[in-house]
């Protein structure tokens, strides 16, 4: 029998039927995440047809997109999804704590070797601990809601292997968009991307979430890191003890692909309008004025990304053309960075603090763009009208090159020559 891969090994673990060989396999899932703006939309359904929920204790939900709500609209929206939790009990009703993506992977209902779903995209995050998370559409939310089962298909799988020692001026963040210029952003579609950390030093936990959450810019069902020692002190620092045995690949396992990335070799890249793909080197993206640097979004918004962003701005002032929004993941994330300083170092440099929400990245609230705006963000998306209007551009880079443009009013291919403009 062929070696296995992680998400071989996780969907055998939780398959519900007795078919290996079946194309489709139906599974149990460990747990349910959604958010308001998405659940709100099977609430009718629901409802309409007296339907209960499977098992409340293994369902988060958290209301994010419209948090505050900004508008009556939202409020109506966010008020149904409210009900909706409370109605049914939900054990885990997360009230304006932050992004469902942080929050989910700060929940002991993430776990290594686990199989979650979402009504988001980016739930794909959890694979940062070696969960094995997707995002799926209302309607098959609504089904596994219900049933507590899923039908998947099995990913082929990419191996990613990271070697060498990832340079001071980079994170996680310069790594996934690597990915994205050396594949694209359909080069891992309905692929798992198995990622192998064999840095050195190994890459931070903050970093494996920004790799993991957008891997799903590169179409993949899933982005899983090996559990190791990270992952390990990870976990017991959240949940106080090991829960869950990590799944680990067969050492014979077979893959698609092998991907090496010398993480040695990796300096800042910046992606372009209006694509997640459309990535080149900082050093050699053309020089332009930006109205607005934007730190946060579920891909970015970590205590790592926000410590960066302070070292950069301390003791100077952002550019007065530069309107600079920082929105911390979580709220935990926000008191940590409370803790060390963080907040009033960027706050005195001139940068505003918004809760703890998707906000600008979806083009919801606090900070969206006007037709005239260009913004360099944390985000995980800058396509056409993402972040507000259709005509604005935003450009995704690290919370440094964030940091370093907020200061300097303008990207350009000196950004991290120009040592100066520290």
């Amino acid at each position: 029998m062929a070696g296995r891969t992680i998400s071989d090994k996780v969907i055998d673990a939780h398959s519900a039927d007795d078919d290996g060989t079946a194309a489709y396999r139906l599974v149990r899932v460990d747990a349910v995440l959604g958010h308001d703006a998405t659940t709100a939309l099977l609430i009718d359904d629901f409802e309409r047809r007296g339907l209960t929920i499977w098992d409340r204790d293994r369902v988060l939900l958290t209301n994010d997109h419209f948090s505050p709500p900004s508008t009556i609209e939202y409020a109506d929206i966010s008020n149904k999804f409210l009900r909706f939790a409370r109605d049914n009990q939900v054990t885990n009703l997360m009230l304006d704590r932050g992004i469902c993506h942080q929050l989910l992977v700060e929940h002991r209902l993430c776990q290594p070797g686990g199989l979650v779903v979402g009504a988001d995209s980016h739930t794909v995050m959890g694979g940062g601990i070696g969960t094995c998370a997707t995002g799926m559409g209302a309607t098959d939310i609504l089904f596994t809601l219900v049933t507590g089962t899923t039908w998947l298909r099995r990913p082929e799988t990419i191996a990613v292997r990271f070697h060498g020692e990832l340079p001071p001026t980079s994170s996680g963040r310069d790594i996934v968009l690597e990915l994205l210029r050396l594949l694209g952003e359909s080069g891992a579609q309905y692929r798992c991307l198995e990622f192998h950390d064999e840095s050195r030093p190994k890459l931070s936990q903050d970093d494996r979430f920004a790799v993991a959450n957008m891997a799903v810019e590169l179409g993949a069902k899933f982005g899983v890191f090996v559990p190791d020692e990270v992952t390990a002190d990870y976990c017991v620092r959240r949940d106080g003890e090991l829960l869950a045995t990590p799944v680990l690949p067969d050492a014979d396992a077979v893959y698609e692909r092998v991907l090496d990335i010398d993480l040695s070799a990796l300096d800042a890249r910046i992606a372009r309008p209006y694509s997640p793909g459309n990535v080149v080197p900082v050093s050699e993206v053309e020089s332009v004025s930006i109205s607005t640097a934007f730190l946060g979004s579920c891909s970015s918004g970590r205590l790592e990304d926000i410590r960066d962003a302070a070292e950069e701005v301390a003791g100077r002032a952002v550019h007065p053309a530069v309107r600079f929004i920082v929105i911390p993941a979580s709220v935990e994330v926000f008191k940590q960075a409370l803790r060390a300083g963080y907040v009033e170092t960027l706050t005195d440099a001139g940068a505003t603090f918004n809760h703890s929400s998707c906000g600008a990245c979806g083009g919801i609230d606090k900070g969206v763009l006007g037709a005239d705006d260009v913004c360099v963000s944390t985000s995980n998306r800058n396509f056409r009208g993402r972040m507000g209007h259709w005509d604005s551009r935003t450009y995704l880079a690290s919370a440094r090159t964030v940091a370093r443009a907020a200061l300097l009013g303008r990207i350009g291919p000196d950004l991290y020559r120009n040592e100066g403009a520290r």
